[in-house]
């Protein structure tokens, strides 16, 4: 007769071993799984996968865009050579005929209608008409905003049924990432079927190539001339501008620019605007209408000198200040060593200058400088704390607003810094701060009193008024007579909202306008 003490312990061990092979099994079956190398076709299976799927998610937000000239918009049958093949007659941009000889890319971002693309897309908006094709759908286009330093411009159509584009994370970006362009290349993409591109990012932070015609003295006329955009060899040809640059999830992590096609570069190098902070601050303005008022310090930087680069040294040199600038009333001196900006590291001068150049007027800011920093010596550091004005862009773009500025009587005012008069000035404006009159509208009471383009104003009565808000605020609801303290020249006025009805209400004083001459050497570029 069997013991039952005996089975008992039979049945415990087996039990034991049972566990403990299951264990075993756990670990090692998962390891020996990994170790079986999938097939050279499985690989490219799972590939090819990823990518048609980033394609379908993405590509029913890409549009065609094309600029018809005014002069050019009425049907004429006048036959034309199209960037295509053969000529062909000119029809109406309804027609579905009809073939762009001008043509980009858009990317619906809000399914309200609006559309981001480069401003260089659209050319000289007030001499163009556009138009949007959306499954074969042409849509006549408003621009809503062009920015000539971020180079991006808003459009807005009626009554399509869009799809917005997700914008991915472009932080972690790195080199070698798979990346697909969606674009609309010699206008073929009217259809509603952007054409596809893959390739890698090559670099980060490239600068554009140069122009060689602009009106900025060294070719940098857009904040992107400073190192801002994803390089891919993804191929882009012209009229991919304006296009989406996806990640394998389909998200959008940059805006496509055909620039070096354009400028006559290698065409594999294509360059895309990064979905970053700035970016998307500067659409959230041009989304309303608005061009964004981009920040100012009032330096002019320079690179640290070679030695101390070899040193591993990073950081950019003052080496010079405008006077009535936020750097000059912060205590910024020359030769300070900027090496942080709101605790973040700065490699260089045109590093310092990006990352200005890229946030809005009125930003609060806090630089970390070495004082006193010289071959041998570190230099003592210290935090400065500054409140950024406007700079003054001088592209050879303008800037686009379908809101019109705000006015007062008849008077415009901007912040001093984007005063065109501003270089030629700044040395005898008050250091605590002005706004500059932009423009004055002709008979208006503000004009009668003696305002003029290229006035700056330290007061409205009593106030000091440094920036335009402040001054629109200042004068809001007020009646009758205010008076003006300029700075600058040596006079004063009075407005009267009464003079247009009568002229002797209005009385200038003291019009003494000398003429303050300086070499306005320190705002030739770069500055920031």
């Amino acid at each position: 007769m069997d013991d039952p003490l005996a089975i008992h312990r039979e049945q415990v061990c087996s039990r034991l071993r049972k566990a403990l092979c299951a264990a075993l099994l756990a670990i090692v079956l998962p390891r020996l799984a990994v170790c079986q190398e999938p097939s050279p076709l499985a690989i490219a299976a799972a590939m090819e996968r990823l990518t048609t799927e980033a394609i379908e998610r993405a590509e029913k937000s890409v549009v065609a865009i094309a600029r018809v000239r005014k002069d050019e918009a009425d049907t004429d049958r006048t036959p034309v050579q199209p960037v295509l093949s053969s000529p062909i007659e000119r029809t109406s941009p309804t027609d579905p005929r009809f073939v762009p000889t001008e043509f980009g890319t858009g990317v619906v971002f809000d399914v309200s209608g609006l559309v981001v693309t480069n401003y260089h897309v659209l050319g000289n908006v007030r001499q163009a008409d556009f138009y949007i094709w959306q499954n074969r759908k042409p849509y006549r286009a408003t621009v809503k905003a062009a920015d000539p330093w971020f180079d991006l411009a808003v459009l807005k159509i009626e009554g399509a049924s869009l799809q917005a584009i997700s914008f991915g994370e472009t932080r972690t970006l790195k080199k070698g990432q798979f990346v697909i362009a969606l674009g609309n290349p010699y206008a073929i993409a009217r259809d509603g079927q952007p054409s596809a591109s893959w390739g890698i990012i090559s670099n980060l932070e490239r600068q554009a190539p140069p122009r060689t015609a602009t009106r900025a003295a060294d070719g940098r006329e857009t904040l992107h001339h400073y190192g801002t955009l994803i390089q891919t060899d993804a191929r882009l040809e012209l009229g991919s501008s304006g296009g989406a640059l996806v990640n394998l999830k389909g998200e959008m992590v940059g805006l496509t620019t055909s620039l070096a096609a354009l400028y006559g570069y290698e065409r594999p190098g294509g360059f895309a605007i990064p979905v970053d902070d700035d970016f998307r601050r500067a659409l959230d303005a041009l989304k309303t209408g608005r061009v964004p008022d981009y920040g100012l310090l009032g330096v002019e930087p320079a690179a640290l000198v070679v030695e101390l680069r070899q040193r591993g040294r990073s950081g950019a040199r003052v080496r010079s200040i405008a006077d009535a600038t936020p750097a000059k009333l912060a205590g910024l001196r020359e030769g300070d060593v900027i090496t942080h900006l709101d605790g973040t590291t700065v490699g260089d001068d045109l590093e310092l200058i990006r990352r200005l150049s890229g946030q809005f007027a009125g930003t609060p800011i806090t630089l970390t400088v070495l004082r006193g920093s010289d071959g041998r010596r570190s230099g003592q550091p210290t935090n400065i704390k500054a409140m950024l004005s406007k700079k003054r862009i001088d592209a050879g773009r303008e800037a686009y607003s379908q809101v019109a500025p705000e006015t007062w009587r008849g008077l415009r005012v901007e912040y001093a810094t984007a005063s065109p008069l501003f270089a030629e000035r700044s040395r005898d404006l008050d250091p605590l701060g002005c706004v500059g009159v932009i423009d004055v509208e002709r008979d208006s009471s503000t004009w009668k009193a003696g305002m003029r383009q290229g006035d700056f104003v330290s007061h409205v009565g009593e106030s000091r008024v440094a920036t335009p808000r402040e001054f629109y605020e200042t004068v809001a609801g007020i009646e009758g007579n205010v008076t003006f303290k300029l700075t600058g020249v040596e006079r004063c006025a009075r407005s009267n909202p009464n003079s247009s009805s009568n002229p002797n209400s209005s009385r200038p004083v003291a019009l003494n306008r000398r003429r303050l001459c300086w070499n306005g050497a320190f705002l030739s570029p770069p500055v920031c």
